[in-house]
């Protein structure tokens, strides 16, 4: 099956030539990213930077062919986030000001998973694609310590990865878990590299707990997992999707159209699909079981599930969106609105085809 925005996207000029400068990119480094390889969120007097931001510009940079700009990111990452060691340490999961001693620093030492896996799964592609050694050791080391440290075996469930190292374990028997930490293509990719480790079963369980956490299509913030197997709604943000939820459609909409649970997963988050088509918009928050819509109507979530909705035979519909969205938005030139940037950057950049995954989760590139 094609990728059916291939056609629609030509036909609306927003898709980039291979090989041609990623302007989105380039506004994103200017507005957010300092001289030393931090990325700046300026939405609080703390300037944090996080771990989560660190991850996907390394992404991005990967994908622009940036290999200064991705060199600053990962010294910086490893010598303020690691404690100059990413073979010993996860990141810090937030730095920055703190404005009890007004010096800048970790704020917060726990890690963030899904951080952790971006971060190595650019380490490898970066060490595949540029022929660096160093890279591919980093992300494999990477790897590793995110089993020994950040994932779990549930009994009558098997291995699954949790949020961090500490916290989400919320009784002897039970785990707090986030669906959006759960990017399928990376799971796979390092089932394929490290087929002794045990991220195939991983990756397998993420698909199952993808679909037991969202029983109607629409995914929670979080979810609960328990030792028989059973996965519950969270008792603070099970009812609700936002700002972490609407990254599974994300991840969900980019997956290749080879991959073999592709099918079974759109068919299952189809109701989300089916709301996004007939609002024209997505909020920042839906109740999970009413399927209604509130809040304000971030860009960023909107770039976030057209690749979702690219993965299914509606062209107008995503035609209409993409008008929506506007075929010259960039990341915008406020350091307030890092998050919408991110999104925009991850969900218009694989519809302009800058980047796309192979149904073993292989990072593809347009060079």
């Amino acid at each position: 099956m094609k990728i059916l925005s291939i056609v629609v996207l030509t036909v609306i000029s927003i898709c980039a030539q291979a090989g041609e400068p990623w302007k989105d990119w380039e506004q994103f480094k200017a507005v957010y990213i300092s001289p030393e390889g931090r990325v700046v969120d300026g939405s609080s007097p703390q300037m944090v930077t996080t771990s989560e931001g660190q991850s996907y510009a390394l992404l991005f940079a990967l994908i622009a062919n940036d290999k200064e700009t991705f060199e600053l990111l990962l010294h910086w990452t490893e010598a303020n986030l690691a404690a100059n060691d990413l073979t010993a340490n996860l990141p810090a999961w937030q730095w920055g000001l703190n404005t009890e001693t007004r010096q800048y620093g970790v704020l917060d030492n726990n890690s963030a998973s899904d951080s952790d896996l971006w971060i190595a799964y650019a380490l490898v592609e970066a060490g595949r694609l540029w022929g660096d050694y160093r890279y591919q050791s980093l992300g494999y080391f990477m790897a590793m310590r995110i089993l020994s440290e950040e994932a779990v075996q549930v009994p009558h469930y098997g291995w699954m990865i949790v949020p961090g190292l500490k916290g989400f374990q919320i009784t002897e028997h039970s785990w707090r878990l986030n669906p959006s930490y759960l990017p399928v293509q990376i799971l796979k990719r390092f089932a394929g590299i490290y087929p002794s480790m045990p991220w195939q079963e991983i990756a397998q369980n993420s698909v199952k707990f993808l679909k037991q956490s969202a029983p109607q299509g629409f995914s929670p913030e979080w979810a609960v997992l328990d030792d028989n197997g059973h996965v519950s709604p969270d008792a603070n943000d099970g009812k609700v999707g936002g700002y972490n939820a609407i990254r599974v459609y994300l991840w969900l909409g980019m997956l290749s159209h080879d991959d073999q649970d592709k099918p079974g997963l759109m068919a299952h988050f189809e109701p989300m699909l089916r709301v996004v088509e007939t609002d024209g918009y997505v909020a920042e928050q839906y109740d999970t079981k009413t399927k209604m819509q509130t809040g304000y109507k971030p860009l960023g979530f909107l770039a976030a599930v057209l690749p979702f909705l690219a993965s299914v035979d509606n062209p107008s519909r995503l035609t209409e969106l993409v008008k929506t969205l506007g075929t010259d938005r960039a990341p915008s030139n406020k350091p307030d609105h890092y998050y919408d940037s991110v999104l925009i950057l991850l969900g218009k950049g694989w519809l302009d085809q800058k980047y796309s995954f192979n149904k073993d989760g292989m990072l593809e590139v347009a060079r």
